[in-house]
């Protein structure tokens, strides 16, 4: 897979960043905007978002036949999903070298194609969410929306939230670990279970 296809991948999540991003600052009236170094510090997460997006959606792959991984897939998969699982912190280099092991050596097109449909998926129901929520709160705060792989949301990169001192170092690119957060750390344990199985 080329380059520039995989990179096509994402561009709808960034996308949707910058226009979270562009929400949050004009949505956030009287509180304060996103500075350069939040943007910065948003910039280098995204390969860490990006490949816990992948790992997240990497399951329903398997709700097909057409697409579940092999024997010898899952076998190249579970190195790098066990890694992902013991790490302290994943580094946003590991995080690109991840990805592209995962999508160039071992999914198919087909698994890919499938992916990018769950990847879009996924971003419209975060969407529906985000509007229900704001109709909910009257087009209030969006301060806390959730990125993810990025645990607590925008707030966690250093915005004006109550509570968010907890969450700095894991807001920093490389110093903490979404695998390990909540919902994600349950379904990869319960995928790579199924993985052995194989």
């Amino acid at each position: 897979m080329n380059t520039f296809t995989r990179h096509a991948r994402f561009v709808p999540a960034a996308l949707t960043l910058t226009a979270l991003t562009v929400g949050v600052a004009s949505a956030q009236t009287g509180q304060r905007q996103m500075t350069p170094e939040m943007q910065a510090r948003l910039k280098a997460m995204q390969p860490i978002t990006d490949l816990a997006q992948t790992v997240r959606l990497l399951p329903d792959l398997e709700k097909n036949r057409a697409t579940a991984l092999s024997k010898a897939q899952a076998a190249q998969l579970l190195p790098i999903l066990t890694t992902l699982q013991k790490a302290a912190a994943v580094q946003p280099n590991d995080a690109k070298k991840y990805l592209t092991q995962i999508e160039d050596k071992i999914l198919t097109s087909k698994q890919l194609t499938a992916l990018d449909g769950l990847f879009l998926k996924a971003e419209k129901e975060r969407e529906a969410q985000r509007a229900q929520r704001q109709s909910a709160q009257g087009g209030g705060q969006t301060a806390g929306a959730r990125i993810p792989g990025l645990p607590g949301g925008l707030g966690a990169l250093g915005g004006n939230r109550s509570g968010g001192q907890g969450q700095s170092a894991q807001g920093q690119p490389g110093q903490f670990n979404p695998f390990k957060q909540d919902r994600l750390a349950d379904q990869l344990k319960a995928y790579v279970a199924l993985l052995k199985k194989k």
